[in-house]
């Protein structure tokens, strides 16, 4: 069985998409970006805008009834790998501290809304324990 998990404290998709799912235990968070839920609007900056990804997936893993220390992995969509890496690698350091999931990280030309120019998109699973 799939439960649905939503939550206003973190942006909501405009599709037919939940923020995440839970069954047997496993959250999967879905495409998640560094938009503020009650503005709309995303920090100008790049660590900023890591910065409000952790805030929101923090969010949606409180609703599910886990947290960041739960995460096993996050794949990471940066536009520019090479430039918003580090300010993205700083945010994880102060986010998740010692604990470390597993993580990929591609560089993709193409994502979020057309018209949006997000810098980064993430995806995890968590397992709560």
């Amino acid at each position: 069985m799939v439960e649905v998990i939503e939550t206003p404290n973190a942006p909501r998709h405009t599709g037919p998409v939940p923020q995440a799912v839970e069954s047997g235990g496993w959250i999967f968070v879905s495409a998640l970006f560094g938009t503020n839920p009650q503005t709309g609007g995303r920090p100008a900056e790049a660590g900023e805008e890591a910065d409000q990804i952790f805030a929101n997936l923090t969010a949606i893993l409180a609703a599910a009834g886990a947290g960041l220390s739960d995460v096993v992995r996050v794949g990471i969509f940066m536009r520019d790998l090479q430039r918003d890496r580090p300010a993205f690698n700083e945010s994880w350091a102060r986010h998740f501290g010692d604990h470390r999931p597993a993580r990929s990280a591609v560089e993709v030309k193409d994502f979020g809304r057309p018209g949006e120019s997000v810098r980064y998109m993430v995806e995890a699973q968590a397992r709560r324990g």
